[in-house]
């Protein structure tokens, strides 16, 4: 009998009803309710003979189901063991949960619950799901006080209106009215003006104050009371835009319609606040329609962005942002706008901040609006510096810079003691090294320090220890700072001796040095220092007007004297070998062999055909097409034994030659049968990131070192036809996952003092040309005006179209001849 009852137990047992499914992410846990087994003495004697037949075809759903049950058993294992040596796995929180409630075991599931929510802020969805166990298993005052405090915890993390109603009419039954109200005014105030779904709570509201109207008599003291209430409660829900507001007008007419005829009811406050109402409301209705429709995250943001400009209130502003931020919980650019605009509001800045940061605790900004949110609210400076260490634990392995930098700021503003801050920045400057602050901001910063303090000899030594290093030495910008430094706390001796070491040692842009050298000695020095800085500046500034004369005398249009008059006299010096041979130096290009030659082009014009040679050993034939003069005209043909060696060249193009890419393209001697055709990728690529401002030195390998860490596969160099970096570059990873992870950490880093960007490729696309568009006649620019060289005597004056009249009979002029004479 024991063997059968403890059978039948365990079928009960498992037996469960589905009462609701919620999704967290991409999972859905299932709640569940084991159905209660009752104990009967004399079952096995009372079964029948068709419950005894189920009973042994069940014995084999019971070993399955054991099987089942170890299963789960030790995948709660394994992901128990991940949690403890990493407690933000969010989605094992999510599984570990899920398995517990479906095995039953509630102290686990109430531990699981706890420990998710300690290190991850809970959708409503999930808060919903463990409120719902709690609240039936909840039978003692001590248990539902436990589902009143859980109510409290799911508010705070996100907004949300079904988790505020459960929490109201669970406190209907388990507190006092006067606790009811004060839960439902908290909601109230939270989302009584979410535009969308703030009339539920507003219609609980009045439920509420109509089921305590029915409970006294018509017309009494305390009717009457409650019917002010009631009015009260009208009229605020119609002062407020949500959405169907026109079904609640219509029910306060309907209302007010059954009230006593003695009854005294001023409506013009009601009415006054509902048009105003309705005036906002048909301003917001655009956007509630798109947020209803949207569903792209990025558009999501740029709906809810517009969306809160055209509120004026702040309240309703703030409303927006929990709308938002519960939608968009990973966007750190809507949380900084969040955390911004709070900053002023209070003691609510502070949590708005700590919400962000459980969202979104990978993001220095947020860490360091956290820290002047601190500041701003005059907390102590044990609070700040926690902020700081918390910090620079969250975002690894991003090195912190900003942040300690933010920190620096908190304390040159806060601390009396200049010894505790340049303390602070030698930590900063060590803890982070080189690698961290490859830029040397934190001593850029102290070396400012001391001298705005009158210590100018130490801040010299600082930026001489800085100049030190072989990546910033040849910089002119890091040189103008310094002399900008010194210019303004130092003396005319040191600067000058600083301008002639700038001359000398600066690379990449030397005349920007010159150009400000030049400028303060016309400002402030003698006319022998006048003339001394334009000697030791004279080759500095006429190295780069020579080079842009050449460039543009290669470049420009010439006008030949092939079109003139023939009457100019030849040149009577006899011509050299030389010159006569390379003068009728000519390519045949009908001699190419198409199929197996290429098309270079983009080259130097010092590239002839022993350096190519050099460059296509297997090329059978080489052709440079020059101009009249012999000179190049910067591209040739390569003409190879075999189409396997064409193949081989088509894949080196864009390969330096000289430091210029060589464009290499397939040979089409006939210009219709060249099409457009574009190497790389015009769509978005997911696993491909676009880096714009990299100092313009970098090369491929510096670049592949930079993101070397996120998991990069390939950079590209995106060049200047001259052979000299964009400060573009394309990166490809692994895959999307690794991309984002990149831009995370990448994004606004600074790289040797220049901030670089970097999102995800997705080229512009080209604008579609419209045929239209060339069947109208242009004109060159430099084209001359189509006038006719006619003499002005001579020209046929046009008739004045735009002055009305007839044609003239002979009578007419008869008059006017006659007229004349008279």
């Amino acid at each position: 009998m024991t063997t059968a009852i403890l059978k039948r137990y365990r079928i009960c047992e498992r037996h469960f009803s589905q009462v609701d499914v919620k999704e967290s992410g991409k999972r859905k846990l299932l709640t569940k309710t084991a159905i209660p087994f009752v104990y009967e003495s004399n079952y096995e004697n009372e079964m029948s003979d068709e419950e005894k037949a189920m009973s042994t075809d069940s014995d084999d759903a019971l070993s399955s189901s054991d099987e089942e049950e170890k299963e789960l058993e030790n995948r709660a294992k394994i992901l128990e063991g991940e949690l403890t040596n990493n407690k933000y796995l969010y989605e094992a929180h999510v599984e570990v949960v899920a398995i517990y409630r479906k095995s039953g075991d509630i102290k686990s599931m109430r531990a699981a619950y706890n420990r998710f929510s300690e290190y991850f802020p809970l959708t409503s969805k999930i808060w919903l799901s463990w409120i719902k166990d709690e609240v039936k298993l909840a039978t003692s005052p001590s248990e539902k006080k436990n589902v009143l405090s859980l109510f409290q915890r799911a508010v705070k993390d996100y907004l949300s209106v079904d988790i505020w109603l459960e929490y109201v009419q669970f406190s209907i039954g388990n507190c006092e009215m006067e606790e009811t109200y004060k839960i439902l005014e908290q909601g109230l105030s939270t989302a009584g003006l979410h535009t969308n779904q703030g009339s539920l709570l507003w219609d609980l509201l009045r439920e509420l104050e109509l089921s305590q109207l029915s409970l006294h008599e018509v017309s009494t003291d305390k009717w009457n009371q409650q019917a002010a209430k009631v009015i009260e409660a009208f009229k605020r829900q119609l002062s407020v835009p949500l959405l169907q507001m026109e079904n609640t007008y219509l029910e306060w007419t309907q209302w007010i319609e059954q009230l006593p005829d003695d009854y005294k009811l001023d409506r013009k406050p009601v009415e006054w606040g509902y048009q105003q109402a309705l005036k906002l409301l048909r301003v917001y209705e655009p956007f509630e329609e798109q947020l209803l429709t949207t569903e792209d995250d990025t558009t999501l943001y740029s709906v809810y962005k517009e969306y809160i400009k055209v509120t004026t209130n702040p309240v309703t502003a703030i409303c927006l942002y929990e709308r938002a931020v519960a939608q968009l919980s990973l966007n750190t650019c809507l949380w900084c706008d969040y955390c911004l605009f709070m900053l002023n509001l209070g003691d609510l800045t502070c949590d708005v901040s700590q919400k962000a940061l459980r969202n979104c605790s990978w993001n220095e900004e947020l860490w360091i609006i956290r820290m002047r949110t601190l500041e701003y609210q005059q907390c102590n400076e044990d609070a700040v510096m926690q902020c700081l260490e918390q910090g620079l634990a969250a975002i690894v392995p991003s090195p912190g810079l900003n942040l300690w930098l933010s920190y620096i700021e908190y304390i040159r503003r806060c601390a009396n003691s200049t010894e505790k801050l340049h303390k602070i920045i030698k930590q900063a400057a060590d803890n982070l090294g080189e690698s961290g602050d490859p830029s040397f901001k934190l001593l850029r910063l102290q070396a400012r320090l001391y001298a705005r303090a009158g210590n100018i000899v130490e801040s010299r030594r600082i930026w001489l220890n800085i100049l030190s290093h072989f990546s910033h030495k040849e910089l002119a910008s890091v040189w103008l700072e310094f002399i900008a430094l010194e210019k303004q706390y130092g003396d005319e001796v040191q600067l000058r001796k600083l301008y002639k070491q700038a001359i000398t040692k600066c690379t990449d842009w030397p005349q920007y040095i010159a150009e400000d050298w030049i400028m303060y000695e016309r400002e402030c020095g003698t006319l022998k220092d006048m003339l001394k800085c334009l000697e030791l500046c004279k080759n500095v500034t006429e190295e780069p007007i020579l080079t842009s004369t050449l460039e543009h005398k290669n470049n420009s249009t010439k006008r030949s004297h092939e079109n003139d008059s023939t009457n100019h006299s030849k040149s009577k010096r006899q011509k050299t070998s030389e010159e006569t041979k390379v003068i009728k130096k000519k390519v045949n290009v009908s001699d190419i062999n198409t199929e197996k030659s290429v098309f270079l082009s983009n080259m130097r014009e010092d590239i002839d055909e022993d350096r190519l040679s050099k460059t296509f050993p297997t090329a059978t034939k080489i052709c440079i097409p020059t101009d009249r003069k012999g000179t190049s005209r910067c591209f040739a043909y390569v003409e190879f034994n075999n189409e396997d060696d064409v193949q081989k060249a088509l894949e080196r193009d864009r390969e330096k030659l000289n430091g210029r890419p060589l464009y290499i393209s397939k040979c089409m001697l006939d210009q219709t049968q060249r099409k457009p055709v574009f190497k790389y990728a015009t769509h978005g690529e997911e696993n491909k990131l676009f880096v714009r401002g990299l100092p313009k030195r970098f090369s491929q390998g510096d670049v592949e070192n930079l993101f070397k860490p996120h998991g990069c596969t390939a950079v590209r160099i995106v060049l200047h036809r001259s052979g000299q970096s964009k400060g573009l570059a394309y990166v490809d990873f692994i895959d999307k996952n690794a991309a984002e992870a990149a831009i995370k950490a990448m994004d606004q880093l600074d790289v040797e003092g220049h901030t670089i960007t970097v999102a995800v490729s997705e080229p512009p696309q080209r604008k579609q040309s419209n045929e239209l568009e060339y069947l109208a006649p242009t004109r060159h620019s430099r084209s001359r005006i189509q006038i006719p060289l006619v003499p002005r005597p001579v020209q046929v004056k046009g008739i004045d179209s735009g002055v009305p009249g007839s044609s003239k009979t002979n009578e007419d002029f008869r008059k006017m001849l006659f007229s004349k004479k008279n």
